[in-house]
């Protein structure tokens, strides 16, 4: 692994999240998603609410749980903010965009999308989430994830008020995980290269319908 420079590195940190901190509108939403930032992107083993707050220095995660559930900040103008930073420093004409998913093991029954379902994380079915992401990765090795959307399962999507009961929008409606994988965004970002997503066919005639490229990994 490359040695890393501590101090470019916390420069260009600083740099990405003044991009961003506008978004958060209140002073403690801030310092709560630099933090959670930090955690995020930190080497500490598992990446929960309780280990990134542990690494913020907090007692307990209620402040990063009221990140996440209570302050006021709206994630699709975060993301756009990343992807035009995105599109500026890493743009490329032969860069690709890569569809996959990813899955989160579960023990409970109430977060949005949870169900008994394949996942590649476990190699099997298991109780999970199932997200589908979107990254773009440059000819030089620059790689960044620049959105995401959450799987609904057919039982989920058909039950309106278990979507309600987890905040999932009434206009949610079920979709297969190909037709999930998120739009390119900035006119920088250039090309399409997309992972199977379970349904690989499928995915690579949205891909070519759209008119960029698509290549199995």
């Amino acid at each position: 692994m490359p040695r890393v420079d501590p101090v470019a590195w916390a420069e260009g940190f600083n740099e990405v999240f003044a991009l961003i901190a506008g978004e958060f509108l209140q002073a403690p939403s801030r310092w709560r998603a630099r933090g959670y930032l930090l955690g995020l992107l930190s080497q500490s083993e598992r990446k929960n609410g309780w280990s990134i707050a542990e690494f913020a220095g907090d007692a307990t995660p209620d402040g990063m749980q009221r990140l996440l559930n209570f302050y006021s900040w709206d994630a699709g103008r975060v993301r756009d903010v990343v992807r035009r930073y995105v599109a500026a420093r890493l743009g490329d004409p032969a860069g690709v965009l890569v569809a996959d998913e990813t899955g989160f093991i579960k023990k409970g029954k109430m977060s949005a999308g949870v169900a008994r379902q394949y996942t590649g994380t476990a190699g099997r079915v298991e109780n999970a989430q199932v997200g589908v992401f979107l990254a773009y990765a440059a000819p030089d090795g620059s790689r960044a994830l620049i959105d995401r959307e959450l799987y609904l399962p057919q039982k989920w999507a058909g039950d309106r008020d278990r979507c309600r009961g987890a905040g999932v929008p009434d206009e949610r409606q079920f979709a297969t995980k190909p037709d999930l994988a998120p739009e390119p965004g900035p006119a920088g970002l250039a090309g399409r290269t997309a992972d199977p997503v379970r349904d690989g066919r499928a995915l690579q005639r949205a891909c070519r319908h759209r008119g960029g490229q698509a290549a199995r990994r």
